[in-house]
């Protein structure tokens, strides 16, 4: 492991020497966001806009000024907020929201508000540091800002924690729950996958930023899914991890991740619909989507076929068909 740390240490060593010598920096919030939006499969996002609004927040207890960002879709039916994982953006959602060949998108039928988190996409508010609860408290605050009820909120990967997290707090707001591939369970040392045991382990893992590439980043993503990764979709994951902030905060929120509140499933009101991705290799579906059906008082789950860790990217027609109909079972 000494001399695993020491090779990283050179490589970013150098690689701040070139990003000085160049003259280049991190990624600001702005770029990333234009660059996100000028993809072709983004379209939709790019010509409605994202709203943006100012506001407080209470944020891992503090009171801080904040601003949230979101795309916002539809004109009827139930309320819809969709919350995306790590590291990623509200524009994960996109082919939900608008649907694509052969299948309508959820705006079509529920009023979807897509979230970018803190710490993610281009969100601009900063913490020092970031963990799953100050981003469940930045969804319910949200909720709060916009004065959102009886929402059916829905939450992938690490997003799925945050939104669980924010559904037992705020059962006032949230009155439905989907989760895709959700963390919330404590994992086994084997069960780490090697790039998460880097970001935990090693002292220097948050200035990876700096050595960010799509050829670096490539094995990572194409992990998690059964075909390559398109270069748009590719494109998105490069974008984001750009940013030296939301590289900080994927190294947090890796650090932070332990199953805690766990035991607090047991007490979930709401119901519950689990989509859990067949390949799933991160939180696989026999373990971690088991534990979720078992803890939850009547979860509902259901498998994704032909997906992995990111149904929502895959497969946006099915994912949108049972999120609608999940939504819609509410407001009859």
């Amino acid at each position: 492991m000494r001399r695993v740390t020491l090779l990283l240490f050179v490589l970013i060593a150098a690689g701040a020497g070139l990003l000085v010598v160049g003259g280049c920096s991190s990624m600001k919030k702005s770029e990333v966001e234009t660059r996100l939006l000028a993809l072709e499969k983004n379209r939709p996002v790019r010509e409605a806009g994202l709203q943006v609004r100012k506001a407080e927040a209470t944020i891992a207890g503090q009171r801080i000024p904040v601003e949230y960002r979101w795309h916002q879709a539809g004109t009827s039916g139930p309320i819809v907020v969709l919350v995306h994982g790590t590291p990623s953006s509200l524009v994960t959602w996109t082919e939900v929201i608008h649907g694509g060949p052969g299948y309508e998108g959820l705006a079509k039928s529920c009023r979807v508000y897509a979230l970018d988190v803190l710490g993610h996409g281009s969100t601009r508010t900063e913490l020092d540091a970031y963990s799953f609860q100050a981003c469940a408290d930045w969804v319910g605050g949200f909720l709060e800002m916009l004065d959102l009820r009886d929402v059916t909120l829905v939450g992938q990967s690490y997003g799925g924690e945050f939104a669980w997290r924010c559904a037992l707090d705020r059962a006032d707001r949230v009155a439905r729950l989907a989760l895709m591939s959700s963390s919330g369970f404590p994992r086994r040392d084997d069960e780490w996958l090697p790039e998460e045991v880097k970001m935990r382990e090693m002292s220097l893992a948050k200035w990876g930023w700096l050595l960010n590439s799509r050829d670096r980043l490539r094995p990572a993503v194409d992990l998690h899914f059964a075909a390559p990764s398109p270069a748009e979709r590719l494109e998105e994951y490069f974008l984001v991890c750009e940013n030296s902030d939301n590289w900080h905060a994927m190294i947090d929120l890796a650090r932070d991740e332990n199953g805690t509140r766990s035991t607090d499933l047991a007490r979930m009101k709401q119901p519950v619909l689990l989509l859990w991705g067949e390949r799933d290799i991160a939180y696989k579906p026999e373990r971690f989507g088991k534990l979720f059906a078992d803890k939850i008082p009547g979860a509902r789950f259901v498998s994704v076929p032909g997906s992995g860790h990111y149904p929502q990217e895959e497969q946006p027609a099915f994912v949108s068909r049972a999120l609608a109909e999940f939504a819609r079972e509410g407001a009859r």
